[in-house]
Formats: C-alpha cells, structure tokens, sequence
C-alpha cells in the first residue's frame, strides 16, 4: 500500500477515535458523579435516619406514617448490633411475644425507620419485627450501597442472630427494591438460614444494571456509556457485577416461596420485566400481584388494604400463618 494510503487510514481513525475519547472522558466525569451521589456515603449525615425525601409528599406520608408506628411501640424494641466484613450493623427488634418474625428490608438511601411503615400487616398477622441500618446507612458503619449484593452477606447473619438470642425459627422476609435483591442472592448460596420461609417483594428488578439505567433516563443523563462505565467502575471500586450478580441470573435457582408485587406506574423495575422474573423464579409457590397505581417503593401508600390483604393471603396460602 503506498504512503497515502496509510495516512488516510491513520486520519480516518483519528476522526473516529478522538471524538470517542472525548466523549467518553466527558461521560466518565458524570458517571463517577453520578456514583458518589448514589452509591457513595460521602458524609455521615446522608443516608441518615431521615426522611430521604422530603419534597415527595407520598414519601412524607410514609416516613411520618412510620415514625409513628414505631413511637407506639417503642416499648417493645431491643436495640441490636452484629459485625459483618469488621463492620458494626446496627437494627431494632420489636419483640411481641409471637414465635414468627418479618425481617424488612429497605432499598438503597432508606434507614430502619421507613421499614417501620412496612410492619404493621404483619404485626397485625403475628409476627415480631426485625428492621436494620444497611450498610452505610443511619447507624452502620460501611461507606457504600453495594446495589443488594454486598448487603446480601448480612441477611442470613440477622437471621442466625435473631434466632439465636430471642429463638426465633420462622421468618420471612419482606424486601423492597435492593432490599429484595439482597434476599434473591442470599437465598441462592450454600448455608442460607432453613427457618427463612419465604419472600414478599416489592419493586425487584432484573439487575441494578436495568434499573441504573431508567434512572439516567429520569435524571436526563447520557444512558450510554455511562450504565458501561458503572459496570467497569463498580468492579473495580467496590467488587460487584451490577449486571450478572442479580435477581434475574440466580431466578431459577430461587426456591422459596415468592409473592412478587409489582406496580404499573413503576418507572425502575418495569411491569413487564417483573413478570419475566416471576415467571423465571424456580419456586413451586409463587404469586405475582399487580398494582394499578403506585410509584417505584409507593405501592402500600396507594393501596394499603389491598397490599395487606395480599400478604395476608399469601402467607396463608403457604400455611406460615
């Protein structure tokens, strides 16, 4: 090939190759942005034990509603703490006198305190209640939300705590968004406590990954090559697959008993990305429910005696209750 010819190869990659440089050293910028306001503990004071969202006036509701629920029944509450991975986690206990407990599991930037709102249907059912911090939230120690798969170590070390000092030796879980995640890859190992029964879920989505990137949509975000550069970020950073360490990779291996809720207007986990994984999910007792109205997290707030009722339901259909 003659020596133009070379030149106009090496110029037709340099017209390729220096704009996508630029690019993706612009979006590398917003994606590490985007982390460190969303996966970051960058103070003590975020992810606080405070309303997450203050401008969300169904979010207040549920905050206040919860705040209140647990002001009523603080007298039944033990404070508790384990150690997991040389971190101090920090939870409540409310210990009612019942031989059952639901252990809630909140999604990311969410305290103990907004699982509060979730206990009353089984209170009501005859459950004890067990709520935590998460890692890097409220009381704990830790300094990143690791997207349900870090925190998915912890789950089974509450539930030995729990049944060991109080004997406790039926739970079951109830997880919303990374809460229900965390529960998916727990359940799938080696060793999972047998006195956990079942799962009710809200908002599973299919994997970080998925969920991350309608939230770029939502936040007006660069979608590509930024759900990319999460992935490669998060691996290096903090050690998890944000895409393959997810609910719908270990779907058919998942055995418990699942009631799945899933809402119509839920803009993060997707109707019909819910039902690809109910219909996945390995359990011979499954339920899928839908919601007609209700934001990703706000089902309960919209149809409380609906929500109730289908835990109610479920958890006899499986004979916990």
């Amino acid at each position: 090939m003659p020596f133009w010819g070379y030149l106009i190869i090496v110029g037709a990659l340099a017209a390729i190759l220096i704009p996508l440089y630029f690019v993706f050293r612009y979006t590398y910028k917003i994606t590490w942005g985007v982390i460190d306001e969303q996966l970051v503990r960058t103070s003590k004071e975020k992810w606080a034990r405070d309303c997450s969202c203050a401008t969300n006036e169904e979010h207040v509701r549920m905050f206040e509603e919860g705040i209140a629920w647990g002001d009523k029944y603080r007298g039944f509450a033990n404070v508790e703490e384990i150690n997991n991975d040389g971190l101090k986690l920090c939870g409540e206990y409310f210990d009612f006198g019942f031989d059952k407990c639901a252990f809630i599991l909140q999604g990311r930037a969410e305290s103990l305190l907004y699982s509060y709102y979730f206990a009353e249907p089984y209170r009501k059912l005859g459950f004890n209640i067990l709520v935590i911090d998460t890692r890097g939230h409220g009381e704990s120690e830790g300094y990143f939300n690791g997207c349900g798969i870090t925190e998915s170590k912890d789950v089974p070390a509450w539930v030995n705590h729990i049944e060991e000092k109080f004997g406790i030796h039926t739970f079951v879980l109830h997880g919303i968004c990374i809460g229900s995640t965390s529960v998916f890859l727990a359940a799938t190992k080696k060793n999972f406590p047998k006195s956990v029964k079942a799962l009710v879920a809200e908002g599973t989505y299919h994997s970080f990954y998925e969920s991350f990137r309608e939230h770029l949509k939502e936040l007006k975000k660069p979608i590509y090559p930024v759900v990319w550069q999460l992935r490669s970020i998060c691996k290096r950073r903090f050690g998890i697959d944000v895409k393959k360490q997810a609910p719908i990779e270990v779907a058919d291996k998942f055995t418990l008993p699942l009631l799945l809720m899933s809402g119509k207007c839920d803009k993060y986990s997707l109707p019909h990305k819910c039902k690809s994984l109910f219909d996945k999910c390995a359990s011979t007792q499954k339920q899928l429910v839908t919601f007609d109205k209700g934001a990703h997290s706000h089902l309960r707030i919209n149809a409380a005696e609906k929500y109730d009722n289908t835990i109610k339901n479920f958890l006899e259909d499986i004979e916990i209750i």
